[in-house]
């Protein structure tokens, strides 16, 4: 928005007296001419070709006249268009060509040009676009290699479908983690799985999620992990989101030696979204689930990124991440941590 002092506007705007319909006059005694283009119950928006586009704070006017027709919406609902005339100390007086209004300035709680679409039908679409559940998509790989000494490769993909809508929403995905050094394994890792989140009283709602696990590198033949219960928004906007949770599950495992393992669970976790630049955004996953038997029996996942568009792309990204899988009580000869550093390409749509 640009700015300009109430003197020069106020030389200004007689010098434009020529071409400008309407009239916004300032309590310190200003009056600035152009076209009003939108009046909200905080400011009134005056197109101008002296200064481009100003906003005012309504509070700062006295009133303002209009010779070609506005649309106003009173605070109790009702709706007129016309030309509008301001008399004294915030009087306002609408001619419609059938029927005529007199009001005050305080009265008002929205105004626009004739033609454009009614803002309150545009405030009921918005919700309205807002509540439909939408699919959107992720598909990212990383690949790592080394000749010389010795040779490395490492391969990993990541799928995710989510169909989203207002009060829900629901999630697939799928991973698969392949390395080798020197020709012998290093990870085979094959993860499925799904969730889904009603926000039915917002901020609270409840959950339910289920994933399989497939890791020979672990000697993970099957691993089965069910959860539900309840979630809980902490807050939630387009820029900044945290969401809690807590439940029951159960956890079956199988492994490659033929023993099986199996217990009724806690289910914990969290969910963080940060946009914290226009260029950036940070999203962090925490997953817990001691075994109700003994709580010295759980699994701990965390995964941390952050995601980078690539030049003016609004598909590709650039993440970069760090994921941990705790397993209290490994496989025998397995280490109970797993720690991976990726950075991955992604194609969002």
């Amino acid at each position: 928005m640009k700015r300009l002092s109430i003197p020069l506007l106020f030389c200004l705007s007689f010098a434009s007296t020529s071409y400008a319909l309407d009239h916004v006059e300032t309590k310190d005694g200003g009056m600035l001419t152009g076209t009003i283009t939108q009046i909200t119950k905080d400011t009134l928006t005056l197109n101008t070709d002296y200064a481009g586009k100003i906003t005012l704070q309504r509070d700062k006017i006295l009133g303002f006249s209009s010779e070609q027709p506005l649309s106003v919406r009173l605070n109790s609902g009702t709706t007129l268009s016309g030309t509008v005339q301001h008399q004294a100390q915030g009087e306002l007086v609408i001619k419609a060509a059938d029927a005529g209004l007199t009001t005050q300035l305080d009265a008002i709680s929205e105004g626009w040009s004739v033609g454009q679409k009614d803002p309150q039908i545009v405030r009921l679409e918005e919700e309205h676009n807002a509540a439909l559940r939408k699919w959107s998509y992720e598909a990212g790989v990383d690949i790592a290699g080394k000749k010389g000494n010795s040779e490395e490769l490492g391969i990993g993909l990541a799928l995710a479908a989510k169909l989203a809508g207002k009060d829900d929403a629901l999630l697939f995905y799928a991973s698969i983690d392949k390395a080798k050094q020197n020709g012998i394994d290093t990870s085979d890792e094959i993860i499925l799985g799904t969730d889904y989140t009603s926000y039915s009283n917002d901020p609270w709602g409840w959950y339910t999620r289920a994933e399989l696990e497939r890791d020979d590198f672990e000697n993970l033949d099957l691993r089965a992990l069910i959860g539900a219960g309840l979630n809980y928004r902490v807050f939630n906007t387009p820029e900044h989101s945290l969401e809690l949770r807590t439940g029951l599950g159960y956890r079956h495992e199988s492994f490659n030696d033929g023993t099986t393992e199996q217990s009724p669970t806690l289910d914990f976790g969290l969910a963080h979204f940060w946009q914290f630049a226009s260029w950036g955004q940070m999203k962090n996953t925490l997953t817990y689930t001691p075994a109700i038997s003994d709580f010295g029996d759980y699994l701990l996942t965390h995964d941390s990124g952050i995601e980078i568009p690539l030049g003016f792309s609004d598909y590709w990204q650039l993440r970069l991440g760090l994921r941990h899988d705790y397993k209290s009580i490994p496989a025998a000869g397995r280490d109970s941590l797993d720690t991976s550093y990726y950075s991955r390409l992604q194609l969002a749509w």
